[in-house]
């Protein structure tokens, strides 16, 4: 049950949701008229722009107009097209979705958008020739400012280090070309530090796997296009669920529990989430009328890569076996945008259950191992919808998300996850590239593991997990802004309210606060 303190904190995030997607509605209702005009002018109001543009330039001097100035960053954008290649996409350094979502979407920041720009005209001519590099770094910095286990603020970081290679270009082999990404990593986690004792709950999306290392490979692999790209093959290293279940709309929140892949689904699983990688393979055919479907098999490594992810080992425990369907419309003249996907996966390896023995007893009162299970898996069913459009850049307007996933297997740590999200950019003319976001996640726990800790409890003997009462369920409320600083650098304050820190009572509800920091070169 809710209790009047959650209630509170809850009405305060909507309340904050509401003022500010009231603000940016009431700011872009004065302007919208002007920014449709000139972003779908008729031909009257062609005709009788261009005269008023020529009569005033006749008694005008011209003015130089500003990087802000809605134009010039409408102009900045365009460089662009506002579009963006798969490979493109995956150099944002912010987690499977940024780095490989199957969705056709558009970049978030423009082609041109790195602090060194194109290094006096050398990245142009190395992209003409086949040859692309990215380089990005990200930081995110929380503290627990209230409830949890203590007060703290954490640092981690993440290098973003990778390149492709277009052997088209360079080797006219049409449709061929190979990617290659890796990253260091390092800090504290905020989870474990000061907020609960376990990582269930991981609010920096950036710490984990891959720190103290020099170069953590995470995708090594050939893509190969055929049929004027209505066949995409991958085949290499990568990890399994890079182009499975991912959203980059969830990328606009720091936590990883919906940046960018439901870890309600992913986590302590081998459906693997970047930077892990495995062999695999996996196809996506898009037949036309916005539809598209994708399969793909990965191997399901004792080593996972190792340390450093050069571990290239192809022994196996069984297969992973992810699908995906998907319909991705555009509605109405203003292009109101839509990704509807439903898909999952099957693991064949075996894995033990953690709660019944071999025997169908009790583990605890058996003495005997834990039965095996011989396949699990997971189904997903997502999807995202413009409903307000405040101008003509991508993403600019008012955006609904939401994801449900439910896990099929007694071994694995989380029974369900489902997630809410509103998104609205580009509410300020100006400041297209802005936004602010809210996201709701609830996550319930493995009915097995919380029966096991359970019994445990009752024995007085220590509980599985490291916790010192049954785990059931959580919830994270987050709320962020997105703001453009300078071309390559982006600056997001964060709030995240956890409910059930460690899916228990044994610490009060935590108020986190911090923000991401993301510059690229």
């Amino acid at each position: 049950m809710v209790n009047c303190k959650n209630l509170i904190i809850i009405r305060i995030f909507i309340a904050i949701i509401l003022v500010l997607t009231s603000l940016s509605h009431a700011v872009a209702k004065d302007t919208l008229s002007h920014s449709y005009a000139t972003a779908f002018p008729s031909q009257s109001v062609k005709k009788n722009d261009a005269r008023k543009t020529q009569n005033y330039a006749e008694k005008s001097v011209p003015h130089h107009k500003g990087f802000w100035d809605n134009g010039s960053i409408i102009q900045f954008m365009e460089k662009d097209n506002a579009a963006a290649s798969s490979q493109q996409r995956h150099r944002t350094g912010m987690s499977a979705s940024a780095l490989g979502s199957a969705w056709p979407e558009i970049r978030l920041v423009p082609k041109d958008d790195r602090i060194f720009g194109t290094i006096s005209g050398l990245r142009t001519k190395l992209e003409k020739h086949g040859f692309a590099f990215t380089l990005t770094y990200l930081n995110e910095s929380l503290g627990n400012i209230s409830g949890g286990r203590k007060r703290g603020f954490t640092y981690s970081h993440q290098v973003v280090m990778g390149t492709d290679l277009d052997f088209e270009k360079m080797l006219g082999a049409k449709g061929l070309s190979f990617h290659m990404l890796g990253i260091q990593r390092a800090g504290r986690n905020v989870a474990t530090d000061y907020m609960g004792v376990t990582s269930l709950i991981q609010p920096q999306e950036d710490y984990g796997a891959g720190g103290n290392v020099l170069y953590k490979l995470v995708y090594m692999y050939f893509e190969q296009s055929l049929l004027n790209k209505k066949l995409v093959i991958d085949f290499g290293r990568m990890p399994a669920n890079m182009k499975f279940g991912t959203s980059y709309l969830g990328c606009y929140a720091l936590n990883m529990i919906t940046c960018a892949h439901p870890s309600g689904l992913s986590n302590v699983t081998k459906w693997r989430s970047w930077p892990f990688s495995q062999w695999g393979i996996m196809a996506r055919v898009n037949p036309g009328a916005h539809l598209y479907a994708q399969a793909g098999i990965y191997e399901v490594s004792p080593t996972e890569g190792g340390r450093a992810g050069f571990n290239f080992s192809f022994a196996q425990d069984g297969f992973v076996i992810p699908m995906e369907v998907g319909w991705q419309p555009e509605f109405g003249k203003q292009k109101m945008t839509g990704h509807y996907k439903l898909g999952g996966y099957v693991d064949t390896s075996d894995h033990p259950d953690p709660f019944t023995s071999v025997d169908g007893r009790p583990k605890l009162i058996s003495k005997l191992p834990g039965k095996t299970e011989r396949q699990r898996g997971a189904w997903y069913v997502g999807a995202d919808q413009m409903i307000y459009r405040y101008g003509k850049a991508a993403n600019q307007g008012i955006i609904l998300y939401g994801l449900a996933g439910w896990n099929m297997g007694a071994s694995l740590p989380n029974q369900s996850q489902y997630t809410l999200g509103i998104i609205s950019q580009g509410m300020f003319p100006a400041r297209i590239t802005d936004a602010i976001a809210f996201f709701w996640t609830r996550q319930v726990v493995n009915r097995k593991i919380t029966r096991m800790q359970e019994m445990q409890s009752d024995m007085e003997v220590p509980l599985l997990g490291g916790v010192s009462k049954p785990q059931t369920s959580f919830q994270v409320l987050e709320l962020t802004y997105t703001a453009f600083v300078s071309p390559g650098v982006k600056f997001f304050p964060d709030f995240q309210y956890i409910i059930h820190p460690d899916a228990n009572r044994v610490y009060p509800n935590a108020l986190l606060a911090g923000f991401r920091l993301l510059a690229q070169f």
